[in-house]
């Protein structure tokens, strides 16, 4: 039912379809649009702006300095888990998987 509506939508569009003469309108309304380098430069100098506001906000808020102290402490939290939260049962599988597997290699290269 729909494809036989945009049928008849279609055939009568078309037969009332009139050219409209142009009259170097099109022409000038290209002309009018700004320049695509010009809207280049303008992106670039806006890129070059917003990265130096936030190098001067990193800088004036001590960016380095925080940055530095949240790494310190998501080292210092996972290894203090790693040592409280592991049994000497789970460090045994380990080291006996780990040694396994490098039998396995060792052997594997002769």
């Amino acid at each position: 039912m729909m494809e036989n509506d945009d049928k008849l939508i279609k055939n009568f569009l078309l037969t009332g379809k009139q050219e409209v003469a142009d009259n170097g309108f099109s022409r000038q309304v290209m002309r009018q649009l700004p320049s695509s380098r010009r809207a280049e430069r303008l992106s670039n100098l806006l890129n070059v702006a917003c990265t130096i506001v936030c190098l001067i906000c990193f800088y004036v808020f001590d960016g380095v300095e925080v940055l530095w102290q949240t790494v310190k402490e998501l080292l210092a939290l996972q290894t203090y888990q790693l040592i409280t939260q592991t049994n000497l049962q789970t460090l045994l599988i380990a080291f006996i998987v780990l040694a396994g597997l490098g039998v396995q290699r060792a052997w594997s290269l002769k």
